[in-house]
């Protein structure tokens, strides 16, 4: 026996045997008694063994038709368990789900977000990874990532979830010592504070007026991986920021912080990246309908 039998081939063969004869067997499953003796005889030939002593209108198993009809009747078991596992699967949120996102966007909008959704789906082990850094979707095991901005990977199923922009900010205590820039040359002549989160460099800001794009070198005497220390050095007045502007709205109403070069920005839109169809996994589409119907209300800049 090169190769398993048809599956199908396998059910007939059950069928034949519980009921007793090739024609109820058809009657059951609604196809010709030709077609059940044409199966039959094809799985014979393919284990190479008599499964039936045949009589004129009755059928009887063979000893070796009964070990077979056992054997049988194991793999039709487990191929319906594995079919009813993946459709639960595909049905119902639950299991491990691995997330990962920077750690003050996740802190601030998907750590709530997360919360709701495990009391949502009490089979739901939800995995959260905070990183500052690349992650490799595939490799280090996660199921979903949530990226500000970047480039995203052509390997992967990339889903925008909401419109976002850095901006340039300061507290009025450097302001008042240092002056207002102007202009994006006026940034050289200024100190900036540079952030190393995923897609930022601190050495360029890239910042957009209407459909122009420009790289402004930076001179950063403080820098940082976190954008919460950045954002605190800001507030004390060391310096010119880069943030998204759903992390400093409420600084930017209470005048704890003041935009600068207004006119000036950069685009960096959330998506959500995944390497599985949703409609394949019950989690994963699950998280991207609560993440959809959720985040814009955490990046609303009133």
């Amino acid at each position: 026996m090169s190769q398993l039998p048809p599956l199908e081939d396998f059910r007939v063969f059950v069928t034949a045997a519980r009921l007793g004869g090739f024609s109820v067997a058809a009657d059951q499953l609604v196809v010709s008694p030709a077609y059940i003796s044409k199966r039959i005889g094809l799985l014979e030939e393919r284990l190479g063994v008599k499964l039936f002593m045949r009589a004129s209108r009755s059928v009887c198993l063979t000893l070796e038709g009964k070990i077979a009809l056992e054997w049988a009747e194991r793999l039709l078991e487990t191929h319906d368990q594995l079919r009813a596992e993946l459709n639960r699967e595909q049905e119902l949120p639950r299991g491990r789900l691995r997330v990962v996102t920077s750690t003050g966007f996740g802190m601030h909008c998907i750590a709530p977000i997360m919360s709701d959704l495990a009391f949502r789906y009490p089979d739901l082990q939800i995995d959260l990874e905070l990183l500052d850094r690349p992650v490799d979707l595939v490799s280090e095991g996660f199921d979903l990532e949530i990226r500000i901005g970047g480039v995203l990977p052509e390997q992967m199923i990339a889903k925008r979830l909401a419109n976002n922009q850095r901006i340039l900010c300061a507290a009025p205590s450097y302001l008042e010592k240092h002056g207002f820039p102007t202009s994006l040359e006026d940034l050289k002549r200024h100190q900036c504070i540079g952030i190393r989160e995923r897609d930022q460099s601190y050495g360029i800001w890239r910042l957009a007026k209407e459909d122009e794009v420009y790289s402004i070198p930076l001179t950063a005497e403080m820098m940082t991986n976190n954008g919460a220390v950045a954002k605190q050095w800001c507030l004390k007045g060391h310096g010119i920021m880069l943030r998204s502007i759903w992390n400093v709205q409420k600084e930017l109403i209470e005048g704890d912080l003041v935009r600068v070069l207004p006119s000036y920005g950069q685009q960096a839109d959330i998506h959500v990246i995944y390497s599985a169809r949703l409609e394949t996994s019950a989690k994963l589409r699950a998280c991207v309908l609560k993440l959809e119907q959720s985040l814009p209300g955490f990046l609303r800049v009133d």
